[in-house]
């Protein structure tokens, strides 16, 4: 929801919210527009809340330098706001800005005495105080600073876009619109736009590409009504499962626990998202709704229950208070968190209650988020029922509003699932449990179903989309109960449509290798977590030996699925490693390496496209292909030693290598610099927690590529192919010069030095000292030279021999049941 929407851990929300696009854009339209020569550069933002200063962080990010004004409430420092904002800003966690360099981009400033600045800005958006007075003074005094053709937008989600403009000349009215962002900006893709008539229809669309290219952003057309479509839609969802809540006497958590991950939706469901956002942010925005939708045909359900009004008056408005329907509680036996609910019977804090329902251990074996979707709310089991009741009332409203709030089935689901983060949209869920299913249960039920269906099915339409090989094709016109097309947008690669036109070339249980066309393939994973296995290994093997030479230009290693890769196949090892099978986990660890060095020394271009987590196994496939051009949200990072071992599919040699050629560009030469480099990263873990953050820890290349859409990412990895394979030059093999056992004895006493302050175990210290070993080249001198081929021997081989320690097989194991690290 805006100004405070949601916000799960900042993975699960790139996770969910940059999955594929099933939008669609005319390619002619888009190549038109494209003359047009949007370039945005400076960007003015008015007000430096939560949302302004979200903003500033994201445009900068983007590379946009930014002027961050607020008003002026200390004389001594006018600026105080905005620099609060800033500081702020470095400190949040999760971070706003993708590296803390791009802050250096914000100028702070004040609304009084800085309006000036804002005479060469391209696009100035005004976040300021949700009262059409303030913002209309505002306006007044800002539009003779304006340059020709500069934008002007407005965060606001509920004051009339005709109002807003009301006495400003043409010029400011052209070019005037609202840009709707979702909070946290950085996290959530929804930006809602709304445009008057005004404004020229083409250089808005040149607008909105240049949002959706360079911000990242998934850009929903809305029509101009009170809280447009995600929070009109998103909240009546929340305040209606509230209302049951309160009527039933459900608790607040068991309602979370099938409308999360259960129902393919973001994990923080209803309540903990009321409580990530803001409950006064809910509370408004529905009061929003009460106040200016008089006809709403289910008006009350946006009324406060005195319940909601209690926690306002008490300052329970989530983790902004540390407390509202759920806070922190003491600390188990074990040392785990734990939280509380809130009893709205005794207003009081109690444990969680936890229900023991088979089902949701089902779901959360499912992957495919249809398939989750239709198993839980079809399931006549007391999860299931309680699940459809809470996403039946929503169902309805969301057919109501078409007309009113958007013309067409796409923009409501895109709205939905990028700025609630959910996988599947209201009209997406009525095709996929089957709306002649759907009706009939409501009918049986006595709930109310929307007009629009019933008229639907009397002329015997049936969907909502029209669906080839898993992917809408056409969309119901509400007005004509026809089909209008959903046109492709070339800059968008789905998969699963290359799938049904017959583009697979070879595939396994494991992975599949497309035809992308323009002579480039794409070898695409889709094991559990899309997790590294022999099925992996076969394929890759084989694409690179039989399926590229002669036949293509080059290959793309990416796919569409939650996350790149979590790594190599945990349970495959762990069962090896207790039958004692360790040659063969020798076996598997050289040929995982092997595969990784055809890809590094192909005669073709290879071009890695990561997203999401490329953990482990993911950061050696990444770092082993010639190049990559990843998604702005990248978690990736060498994190082996958290379940006992160290990297031995190449990432302790790729991160000699990178390391050196990053501490040469700084003129750090000599044996030991890199080795210190990679035995820090590599010996805590440590995941870069964006593209930019790990291109400048040496992780990536300078070479290596931002994209900041994720639904573009396929579509920049083929053009980076086909780039490379015009002017293509081999990779080398290189030798290292290492320090050798004196190197490795200088870092094993550091870590005897952690051992003794009781930061590090035991073990700990024997999985530092293989990764010692190998980083500085084994029992060499100084003098000597280093193969890659000895580095990578030394790598299998300690990881063979950690596997045999009971005590790392005990951390793949707490990894596995738990999902948290142990410490042995």
């Amino acid at each position: 929801m805006a100004a405070g929407t949601a916000s799960p851990p900042c993975a699960s929300v790139a996770a969910r919210a940059s999955r594929p696009s099933s939008k669609r854009s005319d390619p002619t339209t888009r190549t038109d527009t494209r003359r047009l020569d949007m370039n945005i550069k400076k960007i003015g933002v008015l007000g430096s809340g939560v949302m302004g200063s979200g903003i500033a962080a994201h445009v900068a990010s983007a590379g946009c330098s930014v002027e961050l004004l607020d008003i002026v409430i200390d004389e001594a420092a006018p600026d105080k706001l905005a620099e609060g904002a800033i500081a702020a800003l470095a400190k949040s966690k999760p971070a706003l800005a993708m590296h803390p360099s791009f802050l250096k981009k914000i100028r702070p400033g004040n609304l009084r005495d800085h309006l000036d600045r804002l005479s060469d800005c391209d696009w100035v958006v005004e976040v300021v105080k949700e009262d059409l007075a303030i913002k209309r003074e505002l306006y007044g005094r800002l539009e003779p600073q304006l340059k020709a053709g500069a934008w002007i937008s407005s965060n606001t989600s509920g004051i009339p876009l005709k109002l807003l403009v009301e006495g400003r000349g043409d010029a400011f009215r052209k070019h005037f619109v609202i840009t709707h962002f979702f909070n946290p900006v950085r996290y959530l893709r929804l930006l809602e736009f709304v445009k008057g008539p005004e404004v020229d229809e083409q250089e808005a669309l040149a607008f909105r590409t240049w949002l959706e290219e360079a911000l990242g952003k998934e850009v929903v057309p809305a029509f101009d009504s009170p809280t447009f479509i995600g929070n009109r839609i998103g909240i009546h969802g929340i305040m209606a499962t509230l209302h049951m809540a309160l009527a039933e006497k459900i608790p607040f958590e068991v309602l979370d626990s099938v409308l999360g991950d259960a129902a393919a939706r973001a994990k923080s469901a209803a309540f903990r998202t009321a409580d990530l956002a803001g409950v006064d942010i809910l509370a408004a925005t529905a009061k929003n709704v009460y106040d200016l939708c008089p006809n709403d045909e289910v008006r009350d359900t946006f009324k406060f229950p005195e319940f909601l009004q209690y926690m306002l008056d008490n300052k329970l408005l989530g983790n902004k208070t540390k407390q509202g329907f759920f806070k922190k509680g003491p600390k188990d036996a074990k040392g785990k968190k734990t939280f509380l609910a809130l009893d709205p019977a005794t207003r009081e804090y109690i444990p969680q209650v936890k229900r023991d329902w088979p089902i949701l251990k089902e779901l959360k074996g499912i992957d495919d988020p249809a398939e989750k979707v239709r198993t839980l709310l079809t399931s006549d089991t007391e999860a299931g029922r309680l699940a459809w009741r809470c996403v039946a009332p929503n169902l309805t409203y969301s057919v109501n509003r078409l007309g009113e709030v958007t013309d067409g089935p796409l923009n409501v689901d895109r709205a939905i699932k990028n700025g609630f983060a959910f996988e599947l949209g209201p009209f997406e869920t009525w095709d996929t449990l089957g709306v002649e299913r759907v009706v009939a249960r409501m009918r049986f039920e006595e709930l109310s179903v929307p007009p629009l269906v019933e008229q639907m099915l009397a002329k015997g339409i049936t969907s909502f989309y029209r669906w080839e090989h898993g992917t809408p094709v056409a969309q119901l016109n509400p007005k004509t109960l026809a089909y209008d097309p959903i046109l492709e947008d070339r800059r968008v690669t789905i998969l699963k449509r290359e799938e049904g036109r017959g583009k697979v070339i070879a595939e396994n249980g494991s992975c599949q290798l497309y035809d992308l066309g323009d002579d480039v393939a794409c070898l695409a994973f889709h094991s559990k977590m899309n997790a590294l296995d022999d099925g992996i290994i076969l394929l890759m093997e084989d694409t690179i030996q039989k399926h590229i030479p002669g036949r293509f230009k080059g290959l793309v290693v990416g796919n569409q699925g939650q996350h790149f890769s979590a790594g190599a196949n945990l349970v495959m090892v762990l069962n090896a490693a207790k039958d004692k099978q360790f040659d063969q986990i020798e076996e598997v660890a050289r040929r995982l390496q092997y595969a990784g060095r055809m890809l590094t020394y192909a005669p073709f271009p290879t071009v890695a496209a990561p997203f999401n987590l490329a953990l482990g196994g993911g950061c050696e496939m990444t770092m082993a292909c010639q190049r990559a051009v990843g998604h702005a949200e990248l978690y990736i990072g060498l994190v082996e030693v958290g379940v006992g071992v160290i990297p031995a599919g190449g990432g302790c040699l790729q991160m000699l290598l990178r390391m050196e050629d990053a501490l040469a560009a700084k003129g750090e030469l000599g044996p030991m610099p890199k080795v210190k480099a990679a035995f820090q990263g590599i010996g805590t873990a440590n995941v870069n927690t964006s593209f930019d953050e790990a291109q400048r820890n040496g992780y990536l290349r300078r070479t290596d590529r931002r994209v900041m859409n994720k639904a573009f990412l396929l579509h920049e990895a083929k053009q980076e192919v086909l780039k490379m394979a015009a002017d293509f030059q081999p990779v080398k093999e290189r030798t290292l010069r290492l320090p050798g056992r004196g190197g490795s004895e200088a870092l094993k006493m550091a870590v005897r030095d952690f051992q003794l302050q009781g930061l590090a175990s035991e073990h700990d210290a024997i999985i530092m000292g293989e990764l010692a070993n190998i980083l500085c080249g084994g029992d060499v001198s100084l003098v000597q030279e280093v193969s890659e081929e000895r580095i990578l021997e030394l790598e299998r081989q300690a990881f063979a021999r950690l596997c045999s320690f009971e005590k790392t097989q005990a951390r793949m194991d707490a990894i596995l049941k738990t999902g948290r690290p142990l410490r042995n």
